[in-house]
């Protein structure tokens, strides 16, 4: 992305960097990335996230996402999804199946290609406060923080009152 890059999946921190993205779509060694359907999308957002993700400023279903699977030996092992609105690109879930693989950053980096490919000049993504592993990668990603949304779990439990009060490591999602 030319200009800033931001990150996050749900509601919290945002990230930015002046990164540019020159990561092209393709084949990393041992992995493969193949296209996810919407309905796929859907059965992950109905498993992962309650049906729906809520950033601050939308609310997102599977029909407004496309998606795209990293594959290893077979099976899949990561699913990004992303959105763009005119020149502003969002990843709006990374969910690494078998963590520590690196299968995560290959997923964001597709993502981040695909949208630069699709348009975007800029791209974002939002954190709950308590994924501090996700965050580690996307600031060793390039990213940076430049936003932090105070109570923004309070919007999300608004739709989704299941959000537990607690998250990893026993801190609070706010």
């Amino acid at each position: 992305f030319p200009g800033r890059k931001h990150t996050g999946e749900q509601p919290g921190a945002r990230y930015t960097s002046p990164r540019e993205v020159s990561m092209e779509p393709g084949p990393t060694p041992g992995i493969r990335i193949e296209p996810a359907t919407r309905e796929r999308i859907a059965a992950s957002l109905d498993a992962h996230w309650g049906g729906i993700v809520v950033p601050p400023e939308r609310v997102y279903r599977a029909a407004d996402l496309r998606g795209a699977f990293v594959v290893s030996e077979g099976r899949e092992v990561a699913l990004v999804t992303w959105a763009r609105d005119g020149d502003i690109g969002e990843v709006v879930t990374l969910d690494a199946f078998d963590q520590g693989q690196g299968f995560g950053r290959a997923a964001l980096a597709f993502a981040e290609a695909e949208l630069a490919r699709e348009g975007a000049t800029e791209a974002r993504l939002f954190t709950t406060n308590d994924n501090v592993r996700a965050i580690g990668i996307y600031l060793r990603a390039g990213w940076r923080v430049v936003r932090i949304h105070l109570d923004a779990m309070d919007a999300v439990r608004a739709r989704k009152p299941t959000v537990p009060l607690t998250g990893d490591h026993g801190l609070a999602l706010r």
